[in-house]
């Protein structure tokens, strides 16, 4: 059983089975290097993306996002991150995968504390946001979010809704 004391800490430290969003800062020819937020960079294999191969593998700028989980991490080393879902099985080529790399849209940064409980599924600002607009989230344990909508004005307006409920203590009843 996992346990932690949510708090709005802007530092991240890396536990096992945490969906991150983790953006290239080195890539070499069998892995990446990811900044997670944490007190150091995340590896990435270029094999842990469902369906990869030698030949068939993702093909990261320095500066992709990429979706991730992190498979084991290290109070003293560098976290090793997947991309490999545990339940669900579709390729990275597909663009059906649960994580990979993000494309398009836009990231911004929150507290810890405020990334995880959008991950909850009684959330009310995701919930209520879900009801009006049509838009695609990805939210990483480590305070990065990742927004997509079909317009760049859509993407925006649900970015400042998200930045600005972190500390609107108002919100604490369904409003929609």
């Amino acid at each position: 059983m996992r346990m932690w004391i949510d708090s709005n800490t802007k530092r991240y430290v890396p536990v096992d089975e945490d969906l991150v969003i983790g953006i290239v800062v080195d890539k070499r020819t069998e892995d990446y290097r990811l900044d997670v937020r944490g007190p150091s960079y995340g590896v990435l294999s270029a094999l842990s993306f469902e369906g990869a191969t030698k030949r068939n593998k993702p093909k990261l700028e320095i500066g992709s996002l990429v979706y991730c989980r992190v498979s084991n991490s290290y109070r003293d080393a560098e976290s090793e991150l997947s991309c490999l879902s545990l339940t669900y099985k579709k390729g990275w080529m597909t663009g059906q995968a649960v994580f990979g790399e993000l494309e398009g849209g836009h990231m911004i940064e929150t507290s810890i504390g405020y990334a995880r409980s959008l991950l909850l599924p009684e959330n009310v600002v995701v919930n209520c946001l879900g009801r009006h607009l049509a838009y695609e989230i990805a939210v990483g344990c480590n305070g990065r979010i990742w927004i997509k909508s079909d317009s760049v004005a859509k993407t925006i307006l649900i970015a400042n809704a998200i930045r600005n409920a972190e500390y609107d203590e108002l919100i604490c009843a369904d409003p929609c």
